[in-house]
């Protein structure tokens, strides 16, 4: 008979890297010094050892979640901190610094409207006039070309660029900045990342400023994954293997070089729930080291010794990818699961998952807050912890009862009832056998019962594994990822072919091109069908379909509903059908559960957002309703990947609770004002777009028709026009009714207007100028609350307006450090000489101010 799936296993130490996870968790709000947790721990160990001499089981539980919980606050207080160094302000921002260093991660050309190279280096030394500073400091540094409009060079020319590989000494003049968050609550920790990278300082270059100096710096294992990395990108975009579309892909999923790729394409894959594909990630790894090892094992190779060569050909793959941090940890998880199934014959999955991730965490106990690591374990415990003992009672006694099917001893040791199972398929094939012989019959029947048993269990994975990840999509992408089901599995059966077959065809590239291509047409294939597929359901409206945070008793919810399913899986099959429907309804309420806003009631609220050198401010009603006036965005003819809507504006509204906004205003067309408002109607689907007098622009054609798509009704709005809004009162000031706009954006042509809840007005100027506020000053612009005109420019926040406005407090949306001087001191002058009480978002980050009807209060938001 077959062994009997266990009642009760258990998995300690899946359950022992939660708790001690848990633990680091805790160190983070609960302050208490090191040797207090330490000897917290000691104790609980002790307890340990006395609950196992009196044989108390209880006992010795609690004592051993309490020790793992105390070692986990002590390895993260004594962790180390990096050994960052930063260049003296008198380096930084406006001076002009002569940089000489050597590149530690190869130049790459970036996406966007322009050519751009990125590469990393270490500094040598740092010099402006006769102060020089030789600390080794990481930087980022971003080459340009300097061109003007009249310039008929292509823009796209890529051999401008050096092309910088590993070792190079370079020289350059540059100004130096630190790189700084977002100061809102839900923005990236773009710091924090980079200081993962070892990186504290950013630099742009022109092309021309650049010099490569004799010599080579660095250690001979970098050169050599350099030279490596830098051929197989040469054969990867290889036009005689695939375009150079596919090269840009295949470059993306295979080695991590996503430098090329536009951003539509990767919010394609989010949208659908499969972007695991398009990174260098832990299911990249799987896919490649589940080929390998099971070639490994067709070849007769003992398990030890299929585990060895998967983990040494993983490593080498994870060293040519880019040793990121997700990689290495993905192929350190990989190395140890492999090694810990030697161990743990019968519980084999969840216990090397869970053995995984604890030595994980205690070499880097800041794993625990990053995505990438929750995501790779969650997925691992999804399949190791529930999928796998869900097949282990349902289709894998089916394919075991497959086997040797002409065996009756073989029926022998099986249940009862796969033993019917087989007599029925021998009567069935033999029966089919008089029509089209004996072995054709047996294949067929055979054939189609494993492609029933495959799909069920492409089936159940997948389900189990989307139900498992709905919280952190949610939480750090805010996507229910609501199609992903469908699109995993459409896509994830050609996943390892197209990956397997992509790495193939690089490697035959380099020994034998028709061969190569051969692979290389596999490859694209399945690229094609998983590119329908991806694009096909993205046209779905539900895959545009954005919600905000979840909220902290949505979260539990949903993770109680994870280990409940864990605990009841392989008990009896009633307990493991509730703990399944738990597990589904607690993903059904974590992707759909809307929660309220997070705003004052009976209180008109104002809200400037920090997105550096722009504007972009939310106005919440006293009755609930949202507006939001422009959406930030950058300066200058470049575009990048970045959008100031999706990236810097949508996650501060999400982590308010805001999924839906009332109103967009646009206040005039500058760059820094209008771009990020489309992807802010896309995500947030308002009901109407309020807007001035503006030239006819591409940008403002571009908004137009992202609110067409949207179904946003527009209203144009000029100086003179009354009306309520939500139990507030709006005064348009300006744009005048003849106003004849540039056939360029102005600051003037700024929709300005003044919003009252009882006794306490704002005035929001938008970029307005001189000789606009001197007009609106005579539209007698009483208000509380100025929001301060074109960043604290000189041209703007006249004495004249501030005579008539008289406010008690302004706000200034500046960008730390910019390249304007805003704001000018001039006019931080007269604001304090008008006693006004003035807030800056470069300084402060988002600030908040309610307006109750009779007073104003300021506040202060805090990022996370």
């Amino acid at each position: 008979m077959t062994k009997p799936l266990q009642s009760n296993p258990r998995a300690p130490l899946a359950l022992a890297a939660v708790v001690f996870g848990c633990g680091i968790w805790m160190a983070g709000h609960v302050h208490r010094p090191a040797w207090l947790w330490a000897s917290a721990a000691l104790t609980f160990v002790a307890c340990a050892v006395f609950s196992a001499i009196r044989n108390s089981i209880y006992l010795g539980y609690i004592s051993a979640v309490g020790a793992l919980v105390c070692a986990g606050c002590v390895s993260w207080i004594w962790m180390p901190s990096p050994n960052l160094a930063t260049p003296p302000q008198d380096f930084l921002y406006n001076n002009d610094v002569e940089i000489i260093g050597h590149v530690t991660c190869d130049g790459e050309l970036l996406a966007g409207s322009e050519p751009r190279e990125r590469f990393d280096l270490e500094s040598e030394s740092i010099q402006i006039e006769d102060q020089r500073f030789t600390q080794p400091v990481g930087m980022r540094a971003t080459l340009f070309i300097k061109q003007s409009q009249d310039d008929e060079e292509d823009a796209q020319d890529r051999a401008a660029f050096p092309k910088l590989a590993y070792g190079d000494r370079v020289k350059f003049t540059a100004k130096l900045r630190l790189p700084r968050n977002f100061r809102n609550p839900g923005a990236f920790d773009y710091e924090g990342y980079l200081h993962g990278l070892s990186i504290t300082t950013l630099a742009s270059v022109r092309t021309d400023n650049v010099e490569l100096l004799p010599g080579k710096m660095g250690g001979w294992l970098g050169f050599w994954r350099s030279r490596s990395r830098r051929s197989i990108l040469e054969h990867l975009h290889n036009p005689r293997l695939w375009s150079e579309e596919d090269a840009a892909l295949f470059a993306a999923m295979v080695v991590g070089d996503d430098s090329l790729l536009l951003r539509h394409v990767r919010e394609e894959f989010q949208e659908t729930g499969v972007y695991h594909l398009l990174v260098v990630s832990g299911m990249n790894v799987g896919l490649l080291a589940f080929a390998v090892f099971w070639l490994a094992r067709r070849l007769r190779a003992p398990e030890w010794a299929a585990s060895l060569v998967t983990i040494g050909l993983s490593l080498f793959y994870a060293f040519v990818a880019g040793m990121g941090t997700p990689i290495l940890r993905a192929v350190f998880m990989l190395a140890l699961f492999l090694l810990a199934r030697l161990f743990y014959r019968e519980r084999a999955a969840l216990n090397a998952t869970g053995f995984a991730a604890l030595v994980v965490l205690v070499l880097s106990p800041q794993a625990w807050f990053d995505p990438s690591f929750q995501l790779t374990f969650l997925a691992l415990l999804a399949i190791s912890g529930i999928s796998l003992p869900l097949l282990e009672r349902t289709s894998t006694r089916y394919k075991r009862a497959l086997v040797h099917l002409d065996s009756t001893n073989y029926d022998l040791t099986l249940e009862p009832k796969l033993a019917q199972f087989r007599l029925d398929l021998r009567l069935m094939i033999g029966r089919i056998a008089r029509f089209i012989g004996k072995l054709p019959a047996r294949l067929l029947v055979l054939g189609i019962l494993q492609v029933v048993l495959m799909v069920f269990d492409l089936l159940l994975v997948s389900s189990i594994t989307q139900a498992v990840m709905v919280l952190p999509m949610r939480v750090y992408f805010h996507r229910a990822a609501i199609i992903g089901l469908p699109a995993n599995i459409l896509v994830l059966p050609l996943a390892g072919i197209m990956m397997n077959a992509g790495v193939v065809a690089i490697a035959l590239s380099y020994i034998f091109m028709p061969l190569a291509r051969i692979a290389s047409w596999l490859a694209v294939i399945s690229l094609r069908w998983t590119l329908f597929c991806i694009v096909s359901l993205s046209h779905w409206k539900i895959s545009l379909w954005r919600i905000a945070n979840p909220g902290i008793l949505i979260s539990l919810i949903a993770v109680a509903g994870i280990f409940l399913t864990l605990t009841a899986v392989r008990r009896r099959k009633l307990v493991a059908l509730g703990g399944i429907v738990l597990l589904f309804a607690s993903a059904v309420l974590a992707a759909f559960y809307r929660p309220q806003p997070r705003v004052e009631p009976r209180k008109l609220e104002v809200t400037a957002i920090d997105v550096g050198q722009g504007d972009s401010l939310l106005v919440v009603s006293p009755e609930g309703r949202t507006m939001l006036i422009d959406g930030g965005g950058p300066l200058g003819p470049y575009r990048g990947e970045f959008d100031y809507g999706e990236d810097v504006v949508s996650p501060y509204l999400w982590s308010r609770g805001i999924d839906r906004i009332d109103v967009i205003v646009l206040t005039h067309a500058h760059g820094d004002h209008i771009s990020g408002l489309p992807r802010v109607i896309q995500n947030f689907h308002p009901r109407e777009l309020w807007l001035g007098i503006n030239p006819e622009t591409p940008a403002l054609h571009y908004l137009y028709k992202a609110a067409e798509l949207n179904h946003v009704e527009m209203h144009h709005y000029k100086t003179g026009d009354t009306f309520g809004w939500a139990g507030t009162h709006i005064r348009i000031l300006s744009p005048p009714s003849d106003w004849q706009p540039k056939p360029q954006p102005k600051n003037d042509d700024s929709l300005a207007f003044l919003i009252s809840y009882g006794h306490t007005t704002a005035l929001l100027a938008g970029d307005l100028e001189k000789k606009m506020e001197r007009f609106i000053a005579e539209e007698s612009p009483q208000a509380d609350l100025l929001k301060v005109a074109h960043h604290g420019s000189a041209t703007s926040t006249t004495p004249e307006l501030l005579d008539a406005a008289q406010p008690r407090f302004a706000v200034i949306s500046v960008g730390a450090h910019n390249n304007f001087g805003h704001p000018r001191q001039v006019v931080l002058e007269r604001l304090q000489q008008a006693h006004v009480r003035t807030w800056r978002t470069d300084m402060l980050g988002t600030v908040t101010f309610l307006l109750d009807g009779a007073n104003v209060e300021p506040r202060l938001a805090h990022a996370d």
